[in-house]
């Protein structure tokens, strides 16, 4: 596993005074990504990257050129 620090967009409280409300606005800032790399034998390298800021988004990448060679080689 390895961890980065990055931009990313996330979301911060606001208070609106005329309507004395509370609201959210995206706004950009650092946020830690977690990656984690595995190769299982019949997909090839595979990793996920995590955002540890709300919201937690997920990337998960696939090498279609390692899969297709492995498909191909059996």
């Amino acid at each position: 596993m390895l961890s980065s620090v990055e931009l990313c967009q996330s979301f911060e409280m606001h208070r609106n005074r005329e309507q004395k409300r509370l609201e959210l606005r995206s706004v950009p800032r650092k946020c830690l990504y977690a990656s984690y790399y595995w190769m299982p034998p019949r997909m090839g390298l595979l990793h996920a990257r995590l955002q540890t800021c709300f919201p937690f988004s997920v990337q998960v990448c696939l090498n279609g050129r390692e899969w297709l060679a492995r498909t191909l080689e059996t």
